[in-house]
């Protein structure tokens, strides 16, 4: 609060038309355990959902006859939808973050079905790319809770843990696939066994409470008397402190994100089918370095997570960015079993660690009142662009540059872009609160 109050006596009419916060309030542990529980669903099912698209994506391709353009452009598609998610989490700011991430994960479930029932290319594009943004906005949601909601010395640690929890969802589906993909249910039968425990999450989230912050926001609305606005006038409203005060941190955090957007889209897209297509790995074996890749990347989480809250979070980001992208160059470059595997392995690790990093930095720079449409625009809208276009762009160019793994391995340099705006443009936010990361008026940023 020391800088919102230095800010205010600078100019003293700067937060007029903005109510003080009334003061918050820090949750009991035992709730803090019951609510991280309870969120700890959104990212395992973003890992079961992008480990069966990065698993079978050998198995669509030969559902569809499907070569490399055709594949590259399906992925991008598909990640279209995470950015549309935005018309979704900006709800969150609007009516709160409980009853948005209740209806994601029940609209999440209705669209995976209709993904399992698909019948051609389209209408399976189709519907991926709408269960995306339902996905996308629930986890932006559920980090954005965590972040509200846990104390400042944890909050690090708090956002790694629920990265973390993805490699259960990511184990379910890689386990699965060993079974399914050969058998007459194939990646269909993938999407259809993740339906149940959807349903089930839906029920245990009735115990979910809204915010402490966003409470703390709301009360100060209705003290106040106000109304909230007409729905267009809220986004509108919503949307103007990043064409002001917040705009320079939006478009800082989007290249960050874009940065090493050029290592998960390649990855993720391109690798089973890298391996299996042109190195002729066997499913068992693809799945196999899926889980081995994933279980080091939970521990490059951990240990983000860890880094972030000792070390601080310019050295983390900056230390996992660089090694992503050595360790994706030697995936695409190699043509050994070992160094395939060394390569996936350690560039799912470093990529993991530095999207810990990155997100916790997304939630640490924008207010109470913005903090989910801030988190959700730099990290799955405008962050990712480079994400999302790098698999049609890799489709294309695996032709003319003489093959998919040449053609990949050009994308490794984008997390050198990623530590240079760390290191010149980036703020420390290691053990400062929110309120002093954040006020309502956004302070140049600063790497002092």
């Amino acid at each position: 609060m020391r800088a919102q109050t230095a800010m205010q006596a600078a100019n003293p009419n700067s937060l007029s038309e903005q109510p003080k916060l009334a003061p918050w309030i820090p949750r009991p542990r035992r709730y803090l355990a019951a609510l991280f529980a309870m969120l700890m669903s959104a990212t395992i099912f973003e890992g079961y959902d992008i480990t069966i698209f990065h698993l079978a994506t050998p198995e669509i391709a030969r559902t569809f006859h499907l070569g490399n353009p055709a594949i590259g452009l399906m992925a991008t598609v598909v990640r279209f939808g995470g950015m549309l998610s935005f018309f979704v989490v900006i709800l969150a700011d609007r009516y709160g973050r409980k009853p948005i991430i209740s209806a994601t994960v029940l609209c999440y479930t209705v669209l995976t079905l209709f993904t399992a029932l698909s019948v051609g290319v389209r209408s399976f594009t189709i519907f991926q790319s709408l269960a995306q943004i339902f996905l996308a906005a629930e986890f932006g949601v559920a980090v954005t809770m965590i972040s509200e909601e846990f104390p400042d010395r944890r909050r690090g640690r708090a956002i790694a843990a629920l990265h973390m929890v993805a490699f259960l969802g990511v184990l379910a589906a890689a386990l699965t696939y060993a079974i399914m993909a050969e058998s007459r249910w194939g990646w269909r039968g993938m999407y259809m066994l993740g339906i149940a425990p959807l349903m089930m999450v839906f029920f245990l989230r009735r115990g979910l409470r809204e915010t402490a912050r966003f409470n703390a926001l709301e009360r100060d609305r209705l003290a106040a008397g106000r109304q909230r606005p007409e729905f267009w006038l809220q986004i509108r409203k919503t949307l103007t402190p990043f064409a002001g005060p917040y705009r320079s941190r939006l478009l800082i955090m989007s290249a960050l994100w874009n940065s090493i957007g050029l290592i998960g889209g390649p990855m993720v897209t391109f690798f089973p089918l890298f391996a299996k297509r042109d190195h002729h790995w066997k499913s068992h074996q693809v799945s196999t370095a899926i889980i081995l890749a994933y279980a080091m990347g939970t521990i490059g989480s951990m240990l983000s997570g860890y880094l972030m809250d000792r070390l601080g979070r310019k050295f983390t980001t900056s230390f996992f960015y660089a090694l992503s992208g050595a360790a994706m160059y030697v995936l695409f470059t190699s043509d050994t079993f070992s160094g395939i595997l060394l390569g996936e392995v350690v560039t799912m690790f470093a990529y993991q660690a530095a999207r810990t990093a990155t997100s916790a930095l997304s939630t640490e720079l924008f207010p109470t009142a913005i903090r989910a449409t801030g988190y959700n625009l730099c990290v799955q809208v405008i962050g990712q662009i480079c994400w999302m276009l790098s698999p049609v762009v890799i489709g294309l160019l695996s032709g003319p540059l003489g093959g998919l793994g040449k053609a990949a391995s050009i994308f490794a340099a984008g997390p050198v872009i990623g530590i240079a705006i760390i290191w010149s443009l980036i703020p420390e936010t290691r053990g400062k609160t929110l309120e002093e990361l954040s006020p309502n008026e956004a302070p140049p940023i600063s790497t002092e």
